[in-house]
């Protein structure tokens, strides 16, 4: 049971974090966390420490936990790893995951990103679900633990960089083409394996760039 509120409380408030409702500076409260949760502070104190190791929050000399800063810093450093690890992800998923299961998948999410390509309007958090949803599948069948579990911590901060940085409008149609072109090209009989992963490091590419255009709203 101890374990479970662990775990309670830090996807608590890891969703508060990566939502931007606590934002960078900002002090969160143990006995705070522990009374929404109805919990006592022990299983808060230690989702808090988990949390300070990924990097979202820190735990300061005289205790008092504050969330991290959305910097360039961060940013660059989320990105550096994307450009390296993400198309390797693609190439070990193509390879790794069963060719009908694959295909169903890609499939679901192509007519996702076409449907929502063809929409007037997309929240957000709409575009966000289905967005950070290609993404993990990716992370989590890609046949190896220790590239999921980083790529996984990485998209956290990926999706509450981006909730920083453009709030509730962020759309970028580019990236819904970019991401369907990657998706038929994976579906061929013989994946172009050097075509892919030179797709996914031009879409990590333009990623970033487009970050860096709206690094105004982080006031550095």
């Amino acid at each position: 049971m101890k374990q479970k509120l662990d775990i309670l409380a830090y996807e608590y408030i890891k969703d508060k974090i990566l939502n931007n409702e606590f934002k960078a500076k900002d002090t969160i409260s143990e006995k705070q966390i522990a009374e929404e949760l109805s919990i006592s502070k022990t299983p808060v104190k230690e989702a808090l420490s988990q949390l300070e190791n990924e990097n979202f929050v820190i735990i300061n000399p005289r205790k008092s936990v504050s969330v991290t800063e959305v910097d360039l810093k961060l940013i660059r450093d989320v990105f550096q790893v994307r450009s390296r690890i993400e198309p390797l992800l693609v190439e070990l998923t193509i390879f790794f995951l069963n060719k009908d299961e694959l295909k169903t998948a890609l499939s679901e999410f192509k007519k996702r990103f076409e449907k929502m390509g063809k929409k007037e309007k997309v929240s957000g958090k709409e575009f966000d679900k289905l967005y950070d949803g290609y993404r993990y599948f990716f992370a989590g069948n890609c046949g190896n633990l220790f590239f999921a579990r980083q790529m996984n911590l990485v998209y956290d901060h990926l999706h509450r960089i981006r909730r920083v940085l453009y709030g509730e409008n962020n759309r970028r149609l580019e990236a819904i083409e970019e991401h369907i072109s990657i998706i038929d090209l994976i579906l061929n009989e013989n994946p172009p394996i050097k075509i892919i992963r030179e797709l996914c490091e031009k879409h990590v590419e333009a990623a970033q760039m487009d970050f860096f255009k709206n690094l105004n709203n982080l006031n550095i």
